[in-house]
């Protein structure tokens, strides 16, 4: 399933976060489809296993797209979409990632570090769950406002950012095959892999530290053009200081 945003030919792809935070990028798709004039898809995953989540990716912009697409992945998407430029080169454009995870496990403790000085006992005791891959339906539903006191800087509080729904079970099971392939090193060998132009947006604030990715690819000369965006958290297209930025640096990449 997608959702569409201004009028083909649709260029742009957005993959959501998560895993499982079906419908979140909603407000991202409509505010990039009006400022760049470019048809924006909204991609929504359904599957289970990375493996599916590849090709129905593969099959929403087959059906869609008549070109080449610039892949737009947030969070665990960044990770989904460069899956996917390994596999299928031949449609992806540009590879963008916003607010990317850590490419090796040596800088994810940092992450929790950066979480955990921004929360409660009650609100740290759910994320750790999240963490440990434990989450229930109950806790994501809990997890955007936890997520905006320990990710963020200052957000527009706006209700189209709001995920459609949440699935736990789509979360413990890709999130489990992804730490798998980080820790493998076969998720770095991926963006190795890659043939388009790599690009990184990272809020300065952000938990996930920017030296996760640009540090990895740069030691296996990975090209990577990074930006680092100041008062800016996880998503950049919800910050109040940011955003702007944000888009203007989107847009140039795109164009």
């Amino acid at each position: 399933m997608v959702r569409l945003y201004g009028e083909a030919p649709y260029k742009i792809v957005l993959v959501h976060g998560g895993p499982g935070a079906i419908g979140s990028l909603k407000g991202f798709a409509q505010e990039l489809a009006e400022l760049s004039q470019i048809g924006v898809v909204e991609a929504l995953q359904s599957k289970y296993s990375i493996a599916e989540l590849i090709e129905e990716l593969y099959i929403q912009i087959n059906d869609i797209c008549s070109d080449r697409v610039t892949l737009v992945g947030h969070s665990w998407g960044a990770w989904l979409i460069a899956l996917f430029a390994e596999k299928y080169p031949e449609l992806v454009e540009h590879v963008i990632l916003i607010g990317s995870g850590p490419l090796e496990d040596k800088y994810v403790s940092e992450i929790g570090i950066r979480r955990f000085q921004n929360l409660s006992e009650e609100d740290s005791v759910i994320l750790r769950r999240v963490i440990d891959n434990r989450v229930t339906d109950e806790d994501l539903e809990k997890i955007p406002n936890i997520l905006e006191k320990s990710d963020n800087y200052c957000l527009e509080r706006r209700e189209e950012h709001k995920a459609d729904k949440t699935d736990s079970e789509m979360h413990n099971k890709v999130w489990s095959e992804a730490v798998k392939l980080r820790t493998s090193g076969k998720l770095l060998t991926s963006f190795q892999n890659i043939k388009s132009k790599i690009y990184l947006i990272q809020g300065q604030v952000d938990p996930h530290p920017v030296k996760g990715v640009t540090i990895p690819l740069q030691e296996n000369g990975v090209l990577c053009e990074a930006y680092v965006l100041e008062k800016c958290g996880h998503s950049p297209f919800m910050e109040k200081y940011a955003k702007d930025e944000f888009y203007k640096i989107l847009i140039q990449i795109i164009l």
